[in-house]
């Protein structure tokens, strides 16, 4: 009898124990961490008249071991991804506090990545109508590259044994890319075309005047391909002239033709070209179409001022 009393109060003790550690035992609220309805246009590709006209990165600030040789992106590290926060066991929060806690709130990690990118296409288009588009992770940056040993089993038969073997591990950084757009219309093409006169000298002089400046200038007005043909009084040449915006340096190339008449001489320049520059004003790149009026409008004005300089010395002499 004593033995079934003592059953029952065990069991009595164990439903109170119980009911404590349920009352004890909460998790914290959880809640889906999304992008701010803000920022998600930038993840968005350009679309209607939106046109993209550069690209910018941008290096993570922190890094994580990295030992997938591959680096291939995590669906985790996908740039504005949804992640959750809370819903973790926790023994210090009561029943009734847990159900009347608000579920937590934080900003988007990745909206600081987006605001740095956003600052940077503004650093650079500082004077012009741009904005931000196809934003994402592009790659792993790896870094200190170095060995680590690790244990890997082997099985034999019906048993196995561990092994110690290397690998490589990196500390990675994730690397950011957005392409900068635009909603201004593309430039017509940048050309450039007139005629002079001379009095008293033959068409044969002409020419010879016209090409020696050429080429002692070829040099420091970067002329190149420089031909003349006698017969046809013809004189064609390519012109790479350095022109800034007022945010950055390009520099624009155009082919020149001049034809030289009895009665007249031409200069006729084709389409401009421009170049991109780097930091220390070194072209990068291939030669494009111009594709901001602002640039169209300082290539002109350089395309001018080449005309003008070549007229003045021939009519100058």
């Amino acid at each position: 009898m004593n033995k079934k009393r003592m059953l029952y109060f065990s069991t009595a003790v164990l439903f109170v124990v119980v009911i404590l550690l349920w009352q004890a035992c909460t998790t914290t609220p959880s809640a889906q961490i999304e992008l701010g309805a803000n920022y998600r246009k930038y993840l968005q590709q350009p679309s209607g008249n939106e046109r993209a006209i550069d690209s910018i990165g941008l290096r993570g600030p922190t890094s994580f071991v990295c030992r997938d040789t591959s680096h291939a992106l995590t669906s985790s590290q996908q740039l504005g991804v949804t992640y959750q926060i809370g819903g973790q066991f926790s023994l210090f929060a009561s029943r009734n506090d847990t159900e009347a806690a608000e579920p937590p709130s934080e900003r988007h990690r990745h909206e600081q990545i987006l605001d740095q990118l956003l600052d940077e296409v503004k650093r650079q288009y500082l004077n012009e109508t741009v904005d931000m588009r196809s934003a994402r992770t592009a790659r792993h940056i790896p870094t200190n590259s170095r060995l680590e040993e690790y244990q890997e089993y082997v099985r034999s038969g019906n048993s196995g044994y561990y092994v110690t073997r290397t690998r490589y591990v990196y500390d990675c950084f994730l690397y950011y890319t957005a392409s900068i757009i635009t909603t201004e219309p593309m430039p017509q093409p940048v050309t450039h075309s007139e005629q002079f006169t001379i009095q008293g000298m033959t068409r044969r002089d002409i020419q010879n005047r016209i090409y020696n400046w050429l080429e002692r200038n070829r040099t420091s007005r970067r002329i190149s391909d420089l031909r003349q043909d006698h017969d046809r009084g013809e004189i064609t040449g390519t012109v790479t002239i350095a022109a800034r915006t007022t945010d950055q340096s390009y520099f624009i190339t155009s082919n020149f033709t001049i034809d030289v008449y009895d009665a007249r001489t031409e200069i006729d320049f084709t389409e401009a070209l421009v170049h991109r520059t780097d930091s220390s004003l070194q072209i990068v790149g291939s030669s494009e179409p111009i594709f901001l009026q602002s640039i169209a409008n300082a290539a002109q004005a350089e395309l001018v001022d080449f005309s003008i300089n070549l007229r003045s010395h021939v009519l100058s002499q």
